[in-house]
């Protein structure tokens, strides 16, 4: 039984804001015609995505593979096999 759940809504927003802020990103946000859309930078990289939340998915993503983060045709077969059998 899970003794915990988080679940994205409403009020992971802010959290996941400080959290990015606390790792080293500077936070833009920006309007487009179709939408808005927000900027996480720290040196060099860039993350964009429609809500802190995605950022926060995108840096951790980052951080735990790299420059190299794009999946290689092995992994995107094992997705689709696990996930669209």
């Amino acid at each position: 039984m899970f003794t915990q759940t988080i679940a994205a809504a409403g009020n992971t927003e802010i959290p996941a804001y400080l959290t990015l802020i606390k790792l080293g990103y500077e936070i833009d946000r920006r309007y487009e015609s179709d939408g808005e859309l927000w900027n996480a930078t720290k040196g060099t990289l860039q993350l964009v995505a429609e809500s802190p939340l995605q950022l926060l998915g995108l840096a951790l993503m980052y951080m735990e593979r790299g420059a190299d983060w794009q999946a290689d045709d092995d992994e995107i077969d094992a997705f689709l096999k696990r996930f669209y059998p």
